[in-house]
Protein backbone atom coordinates (compact mmCIF):
# COMPACT_ATOMS: atom_id res chain seq x y z
CA UNK A 1 0.00 0.00 0.00
CA UNK A 2 2.87 2.53 1.04
CA UNK A 3 4.54 1.83 -2.85
CA UNK A 4 1.14 2.71 -4.59
CA UNK A 5 0.59 5.87 -2.30
CA UNK A 6 4.33 6.87 -3.30
CA UNK A 7 3.05 6.44 -6.71
CA UNK A 8 -0.26 7.87 -6.43
CA UNK A 9 1.04 11.05 -4.85
CA UNK A 10 3.94 11.73 -6.63
CA UNK A 11 1.72 11.95 -9.75
CA UNK A 12 -1.03 13.84 -7.98
CA UNK A 13 1.87 16.44 -6.82
CA UNK A 14 3.16 16.70 -10.77
CA UNK A 15 -0.10 17.28 -11.87
CA UNK A 16 -0.91 20.28 -9.24
CA UNK A 17 1.46 20.76 -6.48
CA UNK A 18 -0.96 23.18 -4.68
CA UNK A 19 -4.04 21.44 -4.83
CA UNK A 20 -4.61 17.39 -4.78
CA UNK A 21 -8.07 15.45 -5.35
CA UNK A 22 -8.48 12.00 -4.95
CA UNK A 23 -12.04 11.26 -6.31
CA UNK A 24 -13.96 7.98 -5.44
CA UNK A 25 -13.98 6.35 -8.96
CA UNK A 26 -9.95 7.14 -9.07
CA UNK A 27 -9.61 5.30 -5.75
CA UNK A 28 -12.50 2.96 -5.78
CA UNK A 29 -13.26 2.21 -9.87
CA UNK A 30 -9.88 2.72 -11.63
CA UNK A 31 -7.43 1.56 -8.69
CA UNK A 32 -9.50 -0.86 -7.88
CA UNK A 33 -9.34 -0.84 -4.01
CA UNK A 34 -11.40 -2.83 -1.82
CA UNK A 35 -13.70 -0.36 1.06
CA UNK A 36 -11.02 -1.33 3.66
CA UNK A 37 -8.04 -0.44 1.27
CA UNK A 38 -9.87 3.12 0.59
CA UNK A 39 -9.72 3.99 4.28
CA UNK A 40 -6.16 2.50 4.86
CA UNK A 41 -5.27 4.76 1.91
CA UNK A 42 -7.44 7.69 3.37
CA UNK A 43 -5.29 7.58 6.49
CA UNK A 44 -1.76 6.95 4.95
CA UNK A 45 -2.69 9.42 2.48
CA UNK A 46 -3.57 12.07 5.01
CA UNK A 47 -0.60 11.46 7.45
CA UNK A 48 1.99 12.04 4.46
CA UNK A 49 0.47 15.32 2.89
CA UNK A 50 0.31 16.39 6.18
CA UNK A 51 3.77 15.94 6.94
CA UNK A 52 4.38 17.50 3.53
CA UNK A 53 2.54 20.44 4.88
CA UNK A 54 -0.74 20.11 2.79
CA UNK A 55 -4.25 20.62 4.72
CA UNK A 56 -6.32 17.74 4.06
CA UNK A 57 -9.96 17.61 4.25
CA UNK A 58 -12.29 15.07 3.19
CA UNK A 59 -15.96 14.62 2.10
CA UNK A 60 -18.00 16.86 3.17
CA UNK A 61 -16.15 19.30 5.15
CA UNK A 62 -15.49 22.65 4.12
CA UNK A 63 -12.20 24.56 3.05
CA UNK A 64 -11.01 27.98 1.46
CA UNK A 65 -9.33 27.52 -1.84
CA UNK A 66 -8.33 30.80 -3.97
CA UNK A 67 -10.46 33.13 -2.28
CA UNK A 68 -13.19 30.79 -2.45
CA UNK A 69 -15.64 28.60 0.24
CA UNK A 70 -16.11 25.04 -1.13
CA UNK A 71 -16.88 21.77 0.29
CA UNK A 72 -15.78 19.10 -0.40
CA UNK A 73 -18.33 16.76 -2.80
CA UNK A 74 -19.44 13.40 -2.42
CA UNK A 75 -17.40 11.97 -5.12
CA UNK A 76 -14.40 13.57 -3.73
CA UNK A 77 -12.61 11.31 -0.85
CA UNK A 78 -9.61 13.74 0.06
CA UNK A 79 -8.79 17.23 -1.06
CA UNK A 80 -5.26 18.48 0.12
CA UNK A 81 -4.20 22.00 0.10
CA UNK A 82 -0.67 23.77 -0.28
Amino acid sequence: MLKFIEAYMEEKINQDENYIVCTFYDIRVKHNLSEKETDEFLELSRNKLQNLGYRVYFSGAKYTYNNCNRTVQDNELLVAIK
